[in-house]
């Protein structure tokens, strides 16, 4: 099959799928991936990572996961909006990869980009036949929750890679590791508890149609 991850910044696949997209891959599917959005954010959209310095991080993790990787330019940090010409974009690639099934956002997640994200996805990807929603930070309100119900689960060792893909992104691991490993690790170490294994990435599913594994 063809896998396409969309991600509204750098990083945000690795965070949500990474580990699934590498099993997917290793078990003879094709995998492509997309991002949206610049990851320089803060005041002024001078922080985080320069464009160039993302692409050299992220074309490194995207080899990792076996990943092909899909250019389109950049919209700004954190201005993200439902926007036409990037649905189009998408929907584009979903018709020239042949696309099966799509890797997207949450649609309750608080990052305004992820959620803008979801919203573009679920226009551009209508036709394609399994949609699933992964949460890469963990940015919730308690009034919507994210409630994974589709596991990709792993046993340490093989969970020892998602440092891998993460640290490819030098700048932000050094920043962020500590909080990374509280944040996504522990969550995904409960993930596995209730899906038997070590660790599992979880999954909320839009539509499923052709189990893929």
């Amino acid at each position: 099959m063809n896998i396409l991850a969309i991600g509204a910044h750098w990083d945000d696949i690795e965070l949500g799928c990474g580990l699934t997209l590498k099993k997917l891959r290793e078990k003879g599917h094709n995998i492509f991936s997309a991002v949206v959005c610049s990851s320089q954010y803060g005041k002024d959209e001078n922080e985080g990572m320069k464009e160039s310095e993302a692409l050299a991080y992220g074309l490194k993790s995207f080899e990792l996961i076996g990943a092909n990787y899909v250019p389109t330019n950049k919209e700004p940090n954190s201005k993200l909006v439902y926007n036409k010409k990037i649905m189009q974009i998408f929907e584009g690639i979903a018709n020239t990869k042949k696309i099966d099934a799509v890797f997207t956002h949450w649609f309750g997640d608080l990052n305004t980009d992820h959620k803008a994200t979801w919203e573009i996805s679920r226009t551009a990807f209508r036709n394609v036949k399994n949609f699933l929603m992964y949460q890469s930070n963990s940015y919730s309100d308690n009034v919507n929750i994210f409630t994974p119900n589709l596991f990709f689960s792993f046993n340490q060792e093989s969970y020892l890679f998602k440092e891998k893909i993460l640290s490819q992104y030098v700048s932000e691991w050094t920043r962020r590791e500590i909080r990374w490993k509280r944040e996504i690790f522990e969550r995904e170490r409960y993930w596995g508890h209730i899906s038997g294994n070590d660790y599992a990435e979880g999954f909320q599913i839009g539509k499923v149609v052709d189990f893929f594994v």
